[in-house]
C-alpha cells in the first residue's frame, strides 16, 4: 500500500476526478426539492412587477413638499391586493391601500393607517408629516428583469422552491440524480432484522449510508450483504460497477488476508487514485475510477473502512463531494475555524475528524465535540452536524479549530 494521502490531498483528487456534471432533465416543481439546478433560473421581469404598498393604509400624491402634519384629504376609492384601483389618483385624494396591492398612477407615497384617522368616513386625516416614497415598494426595487435569482449548481430546499413558483416554473431543468450502488462485505455480517450470533453484526452501514446519499441528492440501492469469497464478492461488485454512477463497499479493503475487495476490483478494471488516508477514522479507504468507454460514461468507486463510524465520517468527508460535484453543486468553504467544548480527544499520529454538533448561545456559534469512542462505535455520529479536524500528534487546539460540515453542501461566505 503506497504511502496514505492527507485528507486535503485525498478531496482534491476526488473532485479532480470529475471533469463534468451529469446530464440534464427536467422535473415537475413538485418533484425538485432536493435536486440540482442545471441552468441559471433569471428573473422574467421586474420584482415588483408594479409599485406596491409596504402597509395597510392610505396611497397618496405627496409630491416635492410633502404633505404636512394635520393634512385632511377625501378618500375616493380603495386598492386591494386583488383588485386595484380603477384609475390615476390626483394631487388632493386619497384611497384605502392594503399591504401588497397596486399603488396607482400618480401617487407616490403611502401613510399607514396607524398614522390617520382610520379606514372609517368619508375622508381621512393624518397625524405625521408625509414624505414621497415612504412605504412604497417600487417596481423593480428588489429584482431587475434578466437577473440572475438563482445560479447553476444550486440545490432546491423549500425557499428556492417557493421562488421557482413565483417565477412560474412548472418545469425545472435539474441534473440526473448520481446512482450510488451501497455494497457490504464480511462474513460477519448479517441483515438487520436477524439476531446476530456473538461473532457476527447486523448490517448497519449500508442502512446509514443510503440516507447519506438521498442527503445529498443522489439515489442510492443497496446491493446486500458480499461473503468473503471471491466468486460472489465478484459478482456483487460487477452488478454495482454496470448498474451505477458510484459504487462503494464496506469493509474488506485493509491488509487483512480475507481482505478482497481491492484486488476484486483491480481484475474488473477499477483504476486506484488512491489506497489509504492519513486519517482517523478511515486509514484503509480505497477510490477507483473506471474510465469512459464504448459510451458508458465513467464510474467513480469507494472502497471505505467497515466500522460503522469510520464509514460514516469518510462517506461525508470525501463521498459526499463527489456527488455534489456530478450534480454541478459548486464547493463552498470546506472549513471554517470555530471555537470548541466538549470532551478533549487524546493526540494520535493521524489528523482526526472527530464528530461535533454546531451550537448558538450569547456567545456566538462554536463546536461540541463527542466525547472519544472507537470507530466501532456506531452511536457516536449521532446528533452530529459535522467534524472538527485535529491536527496530527496534537490535542484540539485552545481558541478555534476546523470545522467541516456534513448537512449540507459547503460553508457559504
Amino acid at each position: 500500500m503506497a504511502p496514505p494521502l492527507t485528507l486535503f490531498e485525498a478531496r482534491a483528487r476526488v473532485l479532480a476526478s470529475v471533469t463534468a456534471s451529469l446530464p440534464a432533465e427536467p422535473v415537475a416543481l413538485a418533484n425538485a426539492h432536493g435536486r440540482t439546478l442545471a441552468a441559471a433560473v433569471l428573473a422574467d421581469g421586474p420584482w415588483p412587477t408594479t409599485d406596491r404598498s409596504a402597509m395597510d393604509g392610505f396611497a397618496v400624491v405627496a409630491g416635492i413638499a410633502g404633505l404636512a402634519d394635520g393634512t385632511t384629504l377625501p378618500v375616493v376609492g380603495e386598492s386591494l391586493a386583488g383588485r386595484p384601483f380603477g384609475s390615476a389618483l390626483a394631487a388632493g385624494q386619497a384611497i384605502r391601500i392594503m399591504t401588497g396591492a397596486v399603488v396607482p398612477d400618480g401617487a407616490d407615497a403611502v401613510v399607514p393607517v396607524e398614522q390617520t384617522s382610520g379606514f372609517v368616513g368619508a375622508s381621512v386625516r393624518f397625524s405625521a408629516p408625509v414624505r414621497a416614497g415612504q412605504h412604497v415598494r417600487k417596481m423593480g426595487s428588489e429584482v431587475r428583469s434578466g437577473a440572475e435569482l438563482l445560479a447553476a449548481g444550486t440545490r432546491i430546499h423549500a425557499a428556492e422552491v417557493g421562488a421557482l413558483a413565483v417565477l412560474g416554473h412548472a418545469e425545472v431543468a435539474v441534473r440526473q440524480r448520481p446512482r450510488v450502488a451501497i455494497l457490504a462485505t464480511g462474513d460477519e455480517v448479517v441483515p438487520v432484522a436477524s439476531l446476530p450470533a456473538p461473532h457476527q453484526v447486523r448490517e448497519s452501514n449500508s442502512w446509514a449510508m443510503a440516507a447519506q446519499v438521498a442527503e445529498c441528492g443522489g439515489s442510492a440501492v443497496r446491493l446486500g450483504i458480499a461473503p468473503d469469497e471471491t466468486v460472489a464478492l465478484r459478482a456483487a461488485l460487477l452488478q454495482g460497477l454496470q448498474e451505477a454512477d458510484v459504487l462503494v463497499t464496506i469493509g474488506g479493503i485493509s491488509k487483512g488476508t480475507h481482505d478482497l475487495v481491492h484486488g476484486t476490483l483491480a481484475e474488473l478494471g477499477v483504476q486506484t487514485q488512491f489506497h489509504g488516508i492519513d486519517l482517523k477514522p478511515g486509514r484503509p479507504t480505497f477510490f477507483g475510477r473506471c474510465p469512459e468507454v464504448a459510451g458508458r460514461r465513467a464510474r467513480w468507486v469507494f472502497g471505505l473502512p467497515g466500522n460503522p463510524a469510520s464509514s460514516f465520517t469518510v462517506f461525508d468527508l470525501l463521498v459526499r463531494p463527489l456527488l455534489l460535484a456530478l450534480q454541478g453543486c459548486e464547493p463552498g468553504t470546506w472549513t471554517a475555524q470555530l471555537p470548541w467544548r466538549g470532551a478533549p480527544w487524546s493526540p494520535n499520529a493521524r489528523l482526526q475528524a472527530v464528530p461535533a454538533r454546531l451550537c448558538l448561545d450569547a456567545a456566538g456559534v462554536h463546536a461540541v465535540l463527542a466525547a472519544p469512542s472507537p470507530s466501532g462505535d456506531p452511536f457516536s455520529v449521532t446528533g452530529r452536524d459535522g467534524y472538527v479536524l485535529v491536527a496530527g500528534q496534537q490535542a484540539p487546539a485552545s481558541g478555534s479549530i476546523p470545522f467541516v460540515s456534513a448537512r449540507s453542501e459547503g460553508l457559504r461566505p
